[in-house]
């Protein structure tokens, strides 16, 4: 019953935001734009978004303390997102828990979830500093450029608390337990377990070396994200823009967190077409839909690709990933629920 909700609300979802982008725009435009697009440049957008899921699993090393080879760690975090983009199981997380207890090199389930919400977060404050560049550099009025310098220095100022509670995680531990102490009820919601995990993640960032490779790793992934989205506009566009890039990226970005639209089909597309919008792009009429649609096909595409490629060399098939990810989903489901990408 559960599930059957879930796929109700989400097609729901996806339905409702795609009519509000599809609304007053002429779909013989839309399709006339897709006809007309140039499309060589989606090769080298290609190109890019591989070398960035390569970056993402240098990162994803990192957290890890190199104990995965990086064969290993590309090709299963390439089968997680292809679960999380392409499919609408949304069990990537769990399938990357599942799959690197299977490896030579096992790592604990615990410290694989911990890597993952170190990683989310990571990418969080990069989200949260592009948007505040963008705001902040935007012909905007002076309250909403405000709000995106705000963004910016409280993107650093998480990055800053990181890096502080890898080197001091005693702090938050005594505040926890204090709090636990007042309010006895704080236990059932496992909160010192939790941070436990949280902050064996953290622990490659305490030295210099591990804070400074996650965050080069994490910026280098975005920026050749950025770099695809920059090269896809000239498919449809005669001119790109670094700011409009930014912003789309970002509201994409935060589009693929909503849980239940099946592939982000529907906040993804609403929010390419509102960044474009925002930044001057809404002309030829039909163009940001188009583009839209084919920069969501392309990275899906890329999920697809690299996620099959990782399933082939790592040995098993998507029925026995989907299996494991279920076991791992009800073992964890006390205390750690699923993390979406």
């Amino acid at each position: 019953m559960r599930q059957r909700t879930t796929i109700v609300i989400g097609l729901f979802v996806s339905a409702a935001l795609i009519g509000a982008v599809l609304s007053g725009v002429d779909l013989g435009r839309v399709q006339s734009a897709l006809s007309g697009a140039r499309y060589e440049y989606v090769f080298p957008a290609v190109a890019l978004l591989g070398v960035g899921l390569l970056t993402r699993a240098m990162r994803w090393r990192v957290l890890l303390h190199e104990r995965l080879p990086l064969g290993h760690a590309f090709h299963i975090l390439n089968i997680s997102y292809l679960f999380n983009g392409a499919l609408p199981f949304r069990l990537g997380e769990l399938a990357r828990i599942f799959l690197v207890t299977r490896v030579p090199q096992a790592v604990p389930a615990f410290t694989t979830l911990s890597t993952i919400l170190v990683e989310r977060l990571l990418d969080l404050l990069v989200v949260t500093g592009m948007l505040g560049l963008v705001l902040a550099l935007m012909d905007v009025p002076e309250t909403v450029a405000s709000a995106g310098l705000i963004l910016g220095l409280g993107a650093l100022a998480g990055l800053a608390a990181l890096a502080a509670l890898a080197h001091r995680p005693a702090w938050v531990f005594q505040l926890v337990s204090r709090l636990q102490q007042a309010a006895p009820g704080l236990a059932r919601w496992h909160v010192q377990e939790a941070l436990n995990r949280f902050v064996d993640g953290l622990a490659p960032l305490a030295g210099r070396r591990g804070l400074t490779l996650a965050v080069v790793w994490s910026l280098a992934s975005w920026v050749l994200s950025v770099a695809a989205g920059f090269v896809l506009m000239y498919a449809f566009f005669p001119t790109a823009s670094w700011i409009a890039t930014l912003l789309f990226i970002a509201l994409a970005s935060l589009a693929v967190s909503v849980p239940y639209a099946p592939g982000a089909v529907g906040p993804y597309e609403a929010g390419v077409v509102l960044a474009l919008s925002l930044t001057g792009y809404d002309q030829p009429e039909g163009a940001a839909v188009a583009f839209a649609i084919v920069l969501h096909v392309v990275n899906t595409g890329v999920f697809v690709l690299m996620g099959t490629l990782g399933l082939l060399q790592e040995g098993i098939s998507l029925g026995q990933v989907m299996r494991g990810a279920r076991q791992v989903n009800g073992a964890e489901a006390p205390s750690a629920p699923g993390i979406v990408e």
